[in-house]
């Protein structure tokens, strides 16, 4: 565990503290027993890939691990495309046996303002399950997280969503939808927010995938379709955003 004095309190027992200022059996521990329960190997970058990035201070990498009693109990994973200006929250699960009790929302309290501070995006973004194409399971309870983030200040990017093939071999993870944190205003700037997916999409498939491939340009062509900025809908509004087309 880290040293109390780079460590910050959180409620009902629950120390929140860096990746970089935890040691490498935690940081797998926080691996083994709070992301991979949680997420589908598709949604999920390797063991190696996330040491490199997140146990080391790396520019544009920011990771918040929460600790009760020294061990994980819940981990929340930042990247920042300076390009785009863009924070993407690409990992945020909360152990099994903790869910419910505040702590994933109170983790979001603890790190976005900091990551905020540090990088200064103009957007920040996040990938989750639609409810309306997973049900609760193993790997949590869509409809519920998605009340989660709602509750703080979290808003809807109304487009047909899917997450780029992570890794040689792996599928396209569909039915997600893209939301936004709403902090700083109701929208995201488009010419930004295609700069992020254009690039997240050639990093993990090609650049010619972003030229000619369909899905994807029907994804663009929606963004597009708004003149400046694309607005963030309520939860509500769910019924409302397209799906990402299969196959």
């Amino acid at each position: 565990m880290a040293p109390t004095n780079i460590s910050r309190r959180g409620p009902n027992g629950i120390v929140f503290v860096d990746c970089s200022d935890v040691d490498d059996g935690v940081f797998d521990r926080t691996y083994r027993d709070v992301l991979q329960p949680a997420f589908r190997p598709a949604e999920l970058d390797t063991l190696d890939a996330m040491r490199t990035a997140f146990r080391t201070p790396f520019p544009g990498r920011f990771g918040t691990i929460a600790l009760r009693s020294g061990e994980p109990v819940a981990a929340a994973l930042a990247e920042y495309d300076a390009a785009s200006e863009v924070l993407l929250l690409g990992y945020l699960a909360v152990r099994s046996d903790q869910r419910g009790r505040g702590t994933g929302s109170a983790l979001l309290s603890d790190s976005l303002p900091r990551w905020r501070e540090n990088a200064r995006p103009v957007a920040v973004l996040a990938e989750v399950e639609d409810p309306r194409c997973y049900e609760a399971g193993p790997y949590g309870d869509p409809a519920a997280r998605l009340r989660m983030y709602e509750r703080v200040g979290w808003r809807l990017l109304p487009v047909p969503y899917f997450q780029p093939a992570l890794g040689q071999g792996l599928p396209r993870v569909r039915g997600l939808l893209l939301i936004g944190h709403a902090l700083d205003g109701a929208a995201v700037p488009g010419a930004h927010l295609v700069r992020f997916l254009d690039r997240y999409l050639a990093e993990c498939e090609g650049p010619e995938a972003v030229r000619s491939d369909a899905e994807y340009l029907a994804l663009r062509k929606r963004i597009e379709s708004w003149p400046g900025e694309v607005p963030l809908w309520p939860m509500s509004r769910l019924s409302e955003v397209p799906l990402a087309r299969h196959g």
